[in-house]
């Protein structure tokens, strides 16, 4: 807890100041609070990213609440930038000193910009899906070019368990109460699916946002645990308990194959945790296997937990909401439509509905289009991204789409929107990132590297990853890291 007391108090001033901005609903007050926190982070640039670490994953809900907030992460990030700046005026060259990945990351947005221009899209637009990409890469900037204690990287773990705890909490009250309680009365009002309604959806808006922000929350936990002795360990395994617990009441698969590949690719990594299945284990050699029971300890407690809440849900449901309903829902009908999600995957019924308006249909379209502009695409902005969701697409009336159509692809998406190029420039995106994960396997956040990574590669088959906020700030910073600390060592 003393690795907190710094930034303790500055930290709950802007909490409080945030929670109060939401209470009013006045966006002006949002916006000068927005504004405040800003320039604490500007003055303290080590508290404005756990300002980011805290408020990022409950932006949704704070927009909800209170649409000034809206200005919030981008101000902070902005003023840090600027002090980024304030700080190397006297080394202009390190603030134009960029990796080749960087470079391919930029070729990436004039192919867009360029091919959006010559479509037709708006520039509000283009700046609003440009925003999307790149808001989190000014950050990977910024702290690349601070210079990070061990003792702060511990204070950033600790501040992302706690945040993941809290949203495991209101992901659990939501589940037990049926999106009835510590939720906007906007969410209660959602019209879902059976397969979604028993999903968590958490205060991220979303049950694949949520569940994959807390499986790396999970990741961050772990590296705790190496420094924490006595009986604040045991608090810890309860935050990973209930962590686990509600990465499961989301149901995501694709949260579920990323942990899965990314699995398979640590056993190849290191092949040494093959050997825990493979040696005579002996009271000298137990302490190796120490941590694996950990694991397998709190998967067990989680799934507990898991059954446990569902339990209290339907209890819950019978004794409150069925009678204000008129009526009462069979316990194993509401059970079942878990597990349909991953049984009924790919069934002949679900593959005819992605055929008619999902993902499969998605791709059609892509190919449709990609045959007419095959070289730099159609342009940000014009084919289920962010941007298209707030301003339609150009494009949308010549090909028959709904406005409201959203990839869940990020490869689908690059490909239409920058063609052969701007699938060339994220090929090298990626190679990049690849090489820095090998180079870095070894170090002591190797794992959680790799496993953003995979989740990069693998994800951006179900998700738009690029756009996911909540993923891509803490992988930014894991980067920015990294290219900060090998900077150090090579020097």
């Amino acid at each position: 807890m003393k690795l907190l007391r710094s930034n303790l108090l500055i930290l709950l001033i802007g909490i409080l100041a945030a929670a109060g901005g939401t209470l009013t609903g006045n966006s002006k007050a949002a916006m000068l609070i927005s504004l405040f926190i800003a320039l604490i982070s500007f003055m303290r640039k080590e508290t404005g990213i756990l300002f980011l670490l805290i408020l990022i994953p409950i932006r949704p809900f704070l927009i909800t609440m209170n649409p000034g907030f809206k200005i919030l992460g981008d101000a902070i990030i902005g003023l840090l930038l600027i002090r980024t700046f304030f700080d190397y005026r006297k080394d202009m060259k390190k603030l134009f000193t960029f990796h080749p990945f960087e470079w391919a990351f930029f070729a990436f947005a004039i192919i867009g910009v360029i091919s959006a221009l010559l479509t037709g899209v708006s520039l509000q637009a283009i700046i609003f899906q440009l925003r999307a990409y790149y808001l989190f890469y000014l950050l990977f900037y910024i702290v690349k070019r601070m210079n990070f204690s061990a003792d702060f990287i511990r204070k950033m773990s600790f501040t992302a368990f706690f945040v993941g705890v809290i949203l495991s909490l209101q992901g659990i009250a939501e589940k037990i109460s049926n999106k009835t309680m510590l939720m906007p009365q906007e969410w209660t009002e959602w019209w879902l699916s059976p397969t979604n309604q028993i999903r968590v959806y958490g205060l991220l808006k979303g049950p694949n946002e949520l569940s994959l922000y807390l499986l790396i929350t999970f990741f961050i936990t772990l590296y705790l645990l190496k420094g924490i002795h006595g009986k604040t360990r045991y608090f810890i395994y309860a935050g990973l308990s209930l962590i686990g617990a509600t990465i499961l009441l989301t149901y995501s698969r694709g949260t579920m194959l990323t942990l899965l590949v990314f699995l398979l690719v640590y056993i190849v990594i290191y092949p040494k945790w093959s050997s825990v299945f493979s040696r005579k284990w002996t009271l000298a050699t137990s302490p190796k296997l120490r941590p694996f029971v950990s694991i397998v300890v709190v998967a067990g407690i989680s799934y507990g937990l898991f059954l446990g809440v569902n339990q209290a849900a339907d209890q819950y449901y019978n004794q409150y909401l069925s009678v204000e309903s008129g009526h009462q829902e069979k316990e194993k009908d509401k059970e079942s439509e878990g597990s349909k999600r991953f049984k009924e995957a790919f069934t002949e019924e679900t593959l005819g509905q992605s055929s008619s308006n999902g993902r499969i249909f998605r791709v059609k379209k892509s190919i449709e289009i990609l045959k007419d502009h095959p070289i730099i695409g159609t342009g940000f902005a014009t084919f289920g991204g962010a941007a298209t969701i707030t301003y339609s697409s150009p494009i949308y009336k010549d090909y028959g789409i709904d406005k409201n159509l959203y990839t869940d692809n990020q490869y689908v998406l690059i490909l239409t929107e920058t063609g052969v190029l701007g699938m060339l420039a994220i090929a090298m995106i990626g190679y990049f990132f690849l090489i820095t994960s090998w180079k870095n396997r070894k170090e002591f956040y190797g794992p959680l590297l790799v496993y953003f990574f995979v989740a990069l590669i693998v994800g951006g088959t179900v998700y738009n990853i690029l756009e996911n906020n909540s993923f891509m700030m803490m992988y930014f910073i894991l980067l920015g890291i990294v290219f900060q600390k090998r900077a150090a060592y090579e020097k």
